[in-house]
C-alpha cells in the first residue's frame, strides 16, 4: 500500500503564492465581477469627477493670487482696472495671511465633499452589494473558498479589499488627487506647506468613512442568502436607521448617531473644524471682518448654522458598527 502510495504521489512543481497574493487574487475577482455593470461604471467616473471640481476651485484660486496671471488680464479687459485693484487687494491678503485663506479654501471645499460621499456611497454599495459576500452564499463557492488554503480571515480581507478600493474612488482619491494637480499649478511651492492641514484632514474622515461603510457593505451582504435581499436589506437599512436615529435623538442627542450617515457628518464637522476658520479670518483678516458683519447685520459667528462637531461620539458609534460588522460577517461566514 505504501508503495503505490509513493508511485502515486507528486509533488508541487509550481511556485507558491503568500498569503498576501491569495488575498489580493480575491480582491481582483471581486473588481472585476463588482465593475462588471456599466451603472456603476457611471457613478464611479461621477464620483472621480469631484476631482476636477475641486482642481478647478484650487487652480483658480491660485491664479488669482499670482501677480502676473492670465486670469488677471482677463479679468481687467472684463472689468476695468477696479476688480483688479480688488482682487490684487484680496490677493495681497491671501499671501500675507497664507495659513489661513490657502488652508481655508482647501479646508472649506474638502468638507463640502462630505457632504456628496454618504449619497455616492450608497448608491454605489447598493449597485454591488449583492456580488459580495451574498453572492457566494446563495451559489455556495463559499464552500470551495473555505476548502482551499485559505482562512475565512483572507477571504474577508479580499472582500474588504474590494469594497474599500470602490469607496476609496468616493472619499480618498478626489481629495488626494485634487491636492496634488493643484498644488503642482500654484504660483508657489509654499501652497504644498500650506494646503497640507486640509489633507491630513481630508485622508482623515475619508479613511474612517471607506473603512466603516466598508464594514457595514460586508455584514449586510453576508446577511443575505439571496443576492436580490441584499440591496433592499442595504438601502433599507440606510434610511430606516436615519429615521430611527433621528427620532432617538429627542430623547439623547448621542443617540442620533444610531445613523451611519449622521455620525460621518458630525465627525467631519468635527476635524474641519469650520467655526474656528470663521472666527479665525475674521481675528487675521480685516477684510473678512467688514465682510462678514456687512453681510450678517452684527450676527456673531457662534450663532451660525455651522460648527466645530463632535469627535469622540461619532467616532465610537462608527467603530462600534465595525466591531459588530465583524463579528456578525465572521460568525456567518465560518458557519457556513
Amino acid at each position: 500500500m505504501s508503495h503505490a502510495w509513493n508511485a502515486q504521489y507528486r509533488r508541487w512543481q509550481g511556485q507558491s503564492v503568500g498569503v498576501w497574493q491569495r488575498r489580493l487574487s480575491i480582491a481582483r475577482y471581486g473588481l472585476r465581477l463588482c465593475l462588471s455593470g456599466k451603472i456603476i461604471k457611471i457613478f464611479l467616473v461621477l464620483a472621480f469627477a469631484q476631482t476636477f471640481v475641486l482642481g478647478a476651485v484650487f487652480f483658480l484660486f491660485g491664479q488669482l493670487v499670482a501677480p502676473e496671471s492670465a486670469l488677471l488680464t482677463w479679468l481687467e479687459g472684463l472689468g476695468g482696472e477696479q476688480v483688479v485693484r480688488v482682487i490684487s487687494g484680496l490677493s495681497s491678503w491671501a499671501l500675507l495671511y497664507p495659513e489661513i485663506c490657502v488652508d481655508g479654501i482647501y479646508r472649506v471645499m474638502f468638507y463640502l465633499m462630505t457632504f456628496s460621499g454618504p449619497f455616492l456611497s450608497m448608491i454605489i454599495v447598493a449597485l454591488f452589494v449583492h456580488r459580495l459576500i451574498a453572492n457566494d452564499l446563495a451559489s455556495n463557492a463559499i464552500v470551495i473558498y473555505n476548502s482551499k488554503a485559505l482562512t475565512r480571515w483572507d477571504y474577508l480581507t479580499g472582500k474588504f479589499i474590494v469594497v474599500s478600493t470602490l469607496l476609496s474612488v468616493v472619499w480618498i482619491l478626489p481629495v488626494l488627487a485634487s491636492w496634488l494637480i493643484s498644488n503642482f499649478l500654484s504660483p508657489d511651492w509654499s501652497f504644498f506647506y500650506h494646503s497640507f492641514p486640509s489633507l491630513l484632514r481630508g485622508l482623515a474622515i475619508g479613511s474612517v468613512a471607506v473603512v466603516s461603510l466598508s464594514c457595514l457593505a460586508l455584514l449586510v451582504s453576508s446577511l443575505a442568502r439571496k443576492t436580490g435581499a441584499a440591496v433592499a436589506y442595504w438601502i433599507l437599512g440606510w434610511f430606516s436607521l436615519s429615521i430611527v436615529g433621528s427620532v432617538a435623538s429627542y430623547a439623547h442627542p448621542a443617540f442620533n448617531y444610531i445613523s451611519p450617515t449622521q455620525a460621518i457628518y458630525d465627525l467631519s464637522a468635527g476635524i474641519y473644524r469650520m467655526l474656528d476658520l470663521v472666527n479665525d479670518a475674521q481675528e487675521m483678516l480685516p477684510f473678512f471682518g467688514g465682510f462678514f458683519k456687512s453681510v450678517s447685520d452684527g450676527t456673531d459667528p457662534s450663532d451660525l448654522p455651522i460648527g466645530n462637531g463632535e469627535i469622540v461620539l461619532p467616532l465610537l458609534a462608527l467603530a462600534a458598527y465595525c466591531a459588530v460588522s465583524i463579528a456578525v460577517v465572521s460568525r456567518r461566514v465560518r458557519a457556513s
